[in-house]
């Protein structure tokens, strides 16, 4: 990659999260989008990064730990180099067991937690007075409190991937017709939107717009 230019169509966060991979990579980098950075559903103000229950793993799964344990480490070096903070906290998350039946799931998913987390993070049943003075009211009087789960805020962390970015070469446009013949590859990181547009393009459905989820296609 340190001979090639890479462009990026889309200029959300998982785009720019690529340009700015790339880039301490040593690649070239541009990002195009007409809309300009966060301009689809990454410029929202719900920044909630939580893991799917520790239990029944798969590789999915292992991708999302995988993900969030690297998750803190990528933001700072993000803000160390564009000053602008993102709001990244590994804040965890508790939630009230409404009923013994969750209790006793829960618990097992403790222990799949403790195999598949490892030490990266826990997944523990609490009482009440575990959880302090702030909590949800349970039936039960107890909590499943996780240390995975982590909060952002989408927009300013957008601007701080834009600046990162442009302070280590890159570029970005909002110019819609911008080639992309560099020869190096074109990543397309548009969304829902660029899902619609591949299915067309194939005749056949590829994906569709999904709560959380991020997708790209090369």
């Amino acid at each position: 990659m340190a001979t090639k230019d890479l462009t990026i169509r889309g200029a959300g966060v998982f785009g720019l999260a690529i340009a700015w991979t790339a880039l301490q990579r040593g690649a070239q980098v541009r990002v195009i989008d007409p809309a300009g950075p966060g301009g689809g559903a990454s410029g929202g103000v719900v920044g909630a990064l939580q893991p799917h229950t520790p239990d029944v793993w798969n590789d999915k799964k292992q991708f999302q730990l995988d993900s969030l344990v690297m998750a803190e480490a990528f933001w700072q070096g993000v803000e160390d180099t564009s000053g602008i903070a993102t709001g990244f906290h590994r804040a965890g998350r508790l939630q009230p067991l409404l009923e013994e039946r969750d209790v006793v799931l829960a618990r097992a998913r403790a222990a799949s937690a403790a195999e598949f987390w490892g030490p990266h993070a826990t997944w523990e049943v609490i009482e009440g007075d575990a959880a302090g003075d702030w909590r949800p009211p349970s039936p039960t009087g107890l909590y499943v409190r996780d240390t995975l789960s982590a909060l952002i805020h989408p927009r300013r962390a957008v601007e701080s991937l834009s600046a990162a970015i442009a302070a280590r070469g890159g570029t970005l446009s909002d110019a819609a017709d911008e080639g992309s013949d560099t020869g190096g590859p074109t990543i397309w990181a548009t969304g829902w939107q660029g899902l619609k547009d591949l299915s067309r393009a194939l005749d056949r459905p590829v994906g569709n717009g999904v709560k959380g989820d991020r997708r790209a296609h090369v």
